[in-house]
């Protein structure tokens, strides 16, 4: 039996709700050693999950002799920096979305990764996972004929409210360039319909400053909302909208062919298929249904030394979109070529 001694560094929310659970169901996990934001946490997470050491500082997660895999669970500001220190320590690594504050800081990770035979993985965007095989599939297959207009519209009220304090993600010293859905979206577009050749970008902040955080930070430093319009190589146009400033969520994905239209909804496991003869639901079939396996595959990658996906290759492509976006943004909606 293959055995897998883990070592999580940071143990927020996706952490505690699906890694180490689903970790748990795992045959041959071990969990060897924690590190959070501060010892008291640390020692939380441990006594939940039944961790055998809790660390002060991550380097000593990864020092350890009886850790082989780092999971690095942390905002993206000690993204590079933790996994380019383990894959340099021998150690495997699964990082946790976005895969950097920059693409110069993906760039670096991914020569880190390439310099290696050790496995990497960074953690797959759930919001289509569920109808992503079969779209793929259905748009293979010709049913949507030539792909000529996709349309985002990731619309929520997650920073509406002006009262809430500051929250992590509005901040550029965790996030980097990181805001909104960008990075997630950017991955998806990437896997589903090639990469972007040139885009144009505006951002809006409708609130400048909140509630501090729990650092006493108020200032908000990245923008609530995005707008973007775009090329594919393939030739099919983008248009995206992504703002946590509407008054209610409405999350969906539209693909525009020549001879149909798919709209996905965030979270759902069906499709809109609209056609000449009208529109129909589409219940996306069992063995066709994306499920999240993220845990499985990355041990299962591990075990047959291979690297994972998604790879860092990919991480540095969905960067190479938001560093676009960001460019974009800071030279007054200039096109920018990717």
């Amino acid at each position: 039996m293959k055995q897998f001694p883990i070592g999580m560094i940071g143990a927020g929310a996706i952490a505690v709700s699906r890694h180490l659970p689903n970790l748990q169901k795992i045959e041959g996990v071990e969990f060897v050693a924690v590190a959070n934001r501060n010892l008291e946490s640390s020692r939380k997470v441990a006594e939940a999950f039944g961790f055998a050491k809790v660390y002060e500082h991550w380097k000593e997660v990864v020092d350890d002799p009886e850790v082989r895999i780092i999971f690095n669970c942390t905002p993206p500001y000690m993204h590079k920096e933790i996994s380019c220190y383990a894959l340099a320590k021998g150690k495997h690594v699964f990082c946790q979305a976005r895969m950097a504050m920059n693409l110069a800081e993906a760039e670096e990770m991914l020569e880190a990764d390439r310099s290696t035979e050790l496995t990497t993985m960074l953690c797959p965007p759930p919001t289509y996972m569920a109808v992503e095989p079969f779209v793929m599939q259905y748009m293979e297959d010709g049913h949507l004929g030539d792909i000529r207009h996709i349309v985002l519209h990731h619309a929520t009220s997650s920073l509406n409210d002006a009262d809430k304090p500051l929250h992590w993600r509005q901040r550029s010293d965790l996030q980097g360039i990181n805001l909104l859905d960008v990075g997630i979206m950017g991955e998806v577009l990437n896997r589903w319909f090639g990469p972007v050749s040139h885009l144009s970008a505006i951002g809006k902040t409708w609130v400048t400053e909140r509630p501090a955080d729990r650092d006493g930070r108020s200032m908000v430093e990245l923008p609530d909302s995005v707008t973007v319009i775009g090329q594919f190589k393939t030739g099919a146009t983008l248009t995206a909208l992504f703002t946590g400033a509407a008054a209610a969520d409405a999350c969906s994905l539209t693909i525009h062919g020549s001879k149909g239209t798919l709209r996905c909804m965030a979270g759902e496991p069906y499709v809109a298929l609209q056609t000449s003869e009208g529109e129909r639901r589409i219940d996306i079939p069992e063995e066709l249904l994306g499920k999240w396996e993220v845990e499985k595959q990355f041990l299962q990658s591990v075990a047959d030394g291979k690297k994972g996906a998604p790879s860092f290759e990919e991480g540095v492509r969905y960067m190479r979109f938001t560093q676009a976006i960001t460019d974009s943004m800071a030279q007054g909606m200039r096109p920018v070529q990717l």
